[in-house]
């Protein structure tokens, strides 16, 4: 695998490992989520312009290679679209193949039950975009090896989660010049608030026989108040 490094979330980074030739990626522990929306796009434009180099279907990696146990298969969801991915079981990552990465992201879709037919009347048999193995459509809807659905990668689904993740990472890269100043602001009311409750004896009504929570919900409801007015 060759090491590449993407943006992440608050100003960080994330580095990588990718095999084009065996299709796959190697996440060390939360790294997928730590991904900025540019870099989900970087990725998505990667596995797209080496897709001729893919010389073997993904296979799942039998070790961590941290401490080398065996992974495990652990099957996830993002919103309606359901992936599998390999795990260390002491959380040192974990081996993703690209079809399952573009479906954590949402590139590539399960097909409808529409779709599902109309594929079936020209088509017996497809091969598994996760794993390899054939895929009886007469019999299934899924693999029968990995468990992974029938899916498909549409233009539509792309164009949506391209524009969806384009306005994140525009939204991201966005600095709000007044944004430090509304921070102090908020800072200090904070403070004055919990002020109130270390000193219930002031003239607060806030505090007294109340629980601290109750009193603390109190004050948090009141900055929301007034930021909103």
């Amino acid at each position: 695998m060759s090491a590449q490094t993407f943006d992440g979330h608050y100003g960080r980074t994330v580095a990588l490992d990718l095999c084009h030739p065996c299709g796959a990626l190697w996440f060390d522990g939360e790294e997928s989520l730590g991904l900025a929306p540019g870099a989900i796009l970087r990725i998505f434009a990667l596995i797209s312009d080496h897709r001729g180099e893919l010389r073997a279907m993904p296979a799942p990696a039998p070790t961590c290679p941290r401490c080398r146990r065996g992974l495990a298969r652990t099957r996830d969801k993002q919103r309606d679209t359901a992936f599998v991915y390999w795990r260390c079981p002491a959380e040192h990552g974990r081996f993703t193949a690209f079809a399952e990465f573009l479906r954590e992201k949402r590139f590539v879709r399960p097909l409808s039950l529409p779709e599902l037919t109309a594929l079936r009347a020209n088509v017996k048999t497809i091969q598994c975009s996760s794993c390899g193995a054939p895929v009886d459509l007469v019999q299934s809807s899924a693999c029968g090896h990995c468990r992974a659905p029938v899916s498909t990668l549409d233009a539509r689904q792309v164009e949506r989660v391209v524009a969806e993740l384009r306005q994140a990472e525009e939204k991201r890269r966005t600095v709000d010049p007044t944004l430090p100043a509304r921070l102090m602001m908020d800072r200090l009311e904070v403070e004055r608030l919990f002020h109130r409750l270390d000193h219930p004896g002031d003239g607060s009504e806030t505090g007294g026989a109340r629980g601290l929570v109750e009193a603390g919900l109190d004050a948090v409801a009141e900055l929301f108040s007034s930021r909103a007015g």
